[in-house]
């Protein structure tokens, strides 16, 4: 029987102090590249959070997705934590916004305080939700004045819609009525804790940051009368043809917000007026797809729509407005705005009487 062959095991070799270092020398690399990897990581986000500190300076809240409305929340707020109402407000898009000046409006007609609550882009789905879950409950209001112009109506609308999403969506709203989620929870903590967190909003939108950001300070959604001379910018000319006249159509989603916040509105016993607001013929009614075909079905809908409710409608396009009272087909300059606030201030009173 053949004996089993046996096999010894090779020593292992000796290794000499640098050959061990050697052989130990990827793992100190490793550790130190690690190392010096973080400490680039928090010298980044070091950098990039006190640039978004510098940036926040000059940037506005970003809560609500729109500094105007993030500026009236705050004025509302203050108003109603100091016991103050107003007895009539004011609601709609940027030409009511624009248009009316609370102080000559109280002057003018002597019917107690009023708050201009407009928000410029504001459709009859965003004027519902805002007027009802947020003005009204802060402000208590005896009056709204509701101001319409065509694009409010336009179930079609790009701009609408999009301007409502901002709104539907922002911390601010959620926030307010009590429905934030945990994400949103989570990153209003961090905003507090963190400059770069406050502004990420602006950074996920660049264009947006850009347009708003100002070294001498926020801007709050002010409005500022940006000329007296009748001059139309092409980009606002577009817009309202691509993105606010666009596919016009009636009698859908906005027709029914406005018919839900008027019957809201006069359960809580609140007077509901629908003011009609002027523009300028021979260049507005062209930006509807249909020109003025659009525009006359519009107020068809309105005029059907105020006589169903019984509401009081104050026609303020029933006067010879021209270019001279206009910066723009929407909104009025300065000898317009006082012409527009001494007739609703008399109309108004008309209706006391």
């Amino acid at each position: 029987m053949s004996a089993i062959p046996t096999t010894t095991p090779t020593p292992e070799p000796d290794l000499t102090a640098a050959e061990t270092a050697g052989a130990q020398a990827p793992r100190f690399s490793l550790r130190g590249r690690s190392i010096k990897t973080t400490v680039i990581v928090l010298a980044v986000v070091l950098v990039a959070e006190l640039v978004a500190r510098v940036l926040s300076s000059g940037l506005p809240n970003p809560d609500w997705n729109f500094p105007q409305t993030d500026r009236k929340v705050d004025q509302m707020e203050a108003m109603f934590a100091a016991g103050q109402t107003a007895d009539v407000v004011l609601i709609g898009n940027s030409s009511v916004n624009s248009g009316f000046h609370t102080d000559d409006l109280e002057a003018l007609s002597g019917l107690g305080t009023f708050y201009n609550a407009a928000l410029d882009g504001s459709s009859m789905r965003l004027t519902e939700d805002w007027a009802l879950n947020v003005v009204v409950p802060l402000v208590a209001p005896k009056v709204v004045v509701i101001g319409l112009t065509s694009r409010d109506l336009n179930d079609a609308s790009s701009s609408n819609a999009e301007v409502f999403d901002n709104y539907l969506t922002s911390r601010g709203r959620a926030r307010f009525l009590g429905e934030e989620t945990s994400g949103q929870k989570t990153q209003s903590v961090l905003s507090s804790l963190s400059a770069l967190v406050r502004i990420s909003p602006f950074l996920r939108e660049p264009a947006s940051l850009v347009l708003q950001y100002n070294p001498a300070g926020p801007n709050t959604g002010e409005f500022v009368l940006p000329g007296e001379e009748y001059e139309p910018r092409a980009i606002d000319i577009t817009r309202t043809r691509e993105r606010a006249l666009n596919d016009y159509s009636l009698g859908g989603i906005e027709l029914e917000s406005i018919t839900d916040l008027v019957a809201s509105l006069e359960e809580e016993g609140i007077i509901v007026i629908v003011v009609e607001m002027p523009y300028v013929a021979e260049d507005y009614l062209d930006l509807h797809p249909n020109g003025a075909a659009d525009y006359d079905d519009y107020r068809a809908v309105v005029d059907t729509f105020t006589n169903a409710q019984g509401l009081a409608y104050i026609d303020l396009t029933d006067y010879p407005w021209t270019t001279a009272e206009f910066y723009d087909f929407l909104h009025v300059n300065s000898a317009g705005i006082d012409l527009l606030n001494r007739m609703l201030a008399e109309e108004l009173v008309a209706l006391q009487g």
